[in-house]
């Protein structure tokens, strides 16, 4: 009987334990603890087979201030000073003067620096490029603002992203501007959204993406069926659905149902009207919400359309407009393209400065800021002499890549014969240790009660097979 006490009383201790760690979550709390930066890389020539070749770079790190993790005014986010300069010396070894294009690709704005109006909670659209500076030999030189697709999440690739960038607008294999675009609003009625206040109304689409693509705006899901898919959206009976067809018509019309729910199973009753039919060209259709005022070239936004329709292709001419809406602003890449001129045997010195902006991870305590300058870039020119980087901060480096870095006050510094394999990378505290969050991080209170109850069943079970064994014992005596 001993034994059995002792069993349950450790099943017990395990138990209570358990819902201890269900009260006191690991995890301080639920708010974000992470926020993306912004990748800084250097200048890229964009000729082919360009002789000019680098001497020498040196990457100066001005970093007095860390950034916040969030901004409640744009003012305050354009007060923030932390910056890269990249001063480049050119020569040309050949015998004729050389006229080169160099991009220089400063990224997308960073979390911390989309900033919502308070009262609308609309993106607020403004202008940092006015802190970037491009020079050749001390003199300001012209530039052209560029932007291509960069969708969250994504990484800069040096052959991925160069492709994006077109002179005007974008040939493509099925896509044109002068393309006829054919759009059919309708509208629901009849609906008891009251009893079903999340109905649903879908159409079966199959048609030949060889000739027609459609876009349907307000779509929430879709079905894979058999030679066709299923296009769905939530029913609002003061929102019409608008199907955008690109290329040739439909050989059939859309033909609605409307569902209980989301999962489009139960079939209930309502009624569907066309209500308008309108063509526009596919320039026209894709720059909706462009602003002709803004800094962003047309056919850099018309080609960054493009490039998220292909992304966003699904089956049997769909694409999907459950991630994509029209408005791209802050899905946006930015580039600087500016011209250069050497003479033969001609040294020249470029510099471009711009601001650079970490990662936020606050899980540390205090919060470790980490930079990431893209090195392989580089790789573009004919040749690449020495690096010298600079990190100019009150703030300690607590992790680098690649490693060597030698404090001098007030910062750091390092010196490199040639370009290193991979990225320069390096991470800023506050503090020279700063304590790393828990390694068991936050464990969620369906796993515990899991546990719990297969630590439970296991003691219940021990605690039988025990009392069988010494029953049958007691009989064998």
């Amino acid at each position: 009987m001993k034994i059995v006490k002792n069993y349950c009383a450790t099943g017990i201790s395990i138990l209570l334990l358990l819902f201890s760690l269900l009260c006191v979550p690991a995890s301080a709390n639920s708010a974000q603890t992470q926020w993306r930066g912004t990748d800084a890389t250097g200048a890229i020539v964009a000729d082919e087979d360009c002789p000019i070749v680098v001497e020498h770079e040196l990457l100066t790190f001005d970093i007095g201030q860390f950034p916040d993790s969030y901004y409640r005014e744009v003012s305050e986010y354009l007060a923030y000073s932390g910056s890269v300069t990249a001063e480049y010396t050119f020569y040309n070894p050949s015998d004729y003067n050389v006229e080169a294009t160099l991009v220089f690709p400063f990224g997308a704005i960073p979390d911390y620096g989309l900033i919502r109006d308070r009262e609308t909670d609309e993106l607020l659209r403004y202008s940092d490029t006015e802190k970037y500076t491009i020079a050749v030999d001390g003199n300001t030189v012209d530039r052209t603002l560029r932007h291509t697709l960069a969708l969250w999440g994504d990484q800069f690739e040096l052959d991925k992203d160069m492709a994006k960038l077109h002179d005007g607008f974008m040939d493509d294999p099925f896509y044109s501007p002068d393309m006829t675009v054919t759009r059919y609003t309708y509208t629901p009625s009849n609906v008891d959204t009251e009893t079903y206040n999340a109905a649903n109304a879908a159409f079966i689409l199959s048609a030949d993406p060889i000739k027609t693509r459609v876009y349907m705006e307000g779509q929430n899901g879709g079905k894979l069926l058999d030679n066709a898919v299923q296009m769905e959206g939530w029913v609002d009976l003061d929102e019409p659905f608008v199907v955008n067809v690109i290329g040739e018509p439909l050989e059939q019309m859309p033909d609605w149902k409307f569902y209980e729910n989301g999962a489009c199973e139960d079939e209930i009753d309502g009624t569907m009207t066309l209500t308008n039919t309108e063509t526009t060209t596919l320039k026209e259709f894709l720059l909706q919400d462009h602003d002709p005022a803004s800094d962003i070239l047309d056919y850099d936004w018309y080609n960054a359309m493009i490039t998220a329709m292909h992304y966003f292709e699904w089956e049997y001419g769909a694409v999907s407009s459950t991630e994509l809406g029209f408005d791209i602003s802050d899905r946006l890449m930015r580039w600087y393209e500016y011209e250069i001129s050497i003479g033969p045997g001609e040294r020249i010195v470029n510099t471009v400065m711009a601001p650079i902006y970490p990662d936020i991870n606050s899980r540390y305590e205090p919060p470790i800021f980490e930079y990431t300058y893209l090195l392989s870039p580089a790789q573009t020119w004919a040749e690449f002499g020495n690096l010298d980087i600079v990190v100019n901060t009150p703030y300690y480096m607590t992790v680098s890549g690649p490693e060597g870095f030698q404090y001098n006050n007030p910062g750091y510094e390092l010196h490199l014969t040639g370009l290193p394999e991979g990225e320069l990378t390096f991470t800023l505290c506050a503090e020279a240790e700063p304590k790393a969050p828990s390694a068991m991080g936050y464990v969620y209170p369906e796993v515990l009660l899991i546990g719990a109850a297969v630590l439970m069943a296991i003691v219940v079970v021990v605690v039988f097979a025990r009392r069988g064994r010494k029953r049958s014992r007691g009989n064998d005596a």
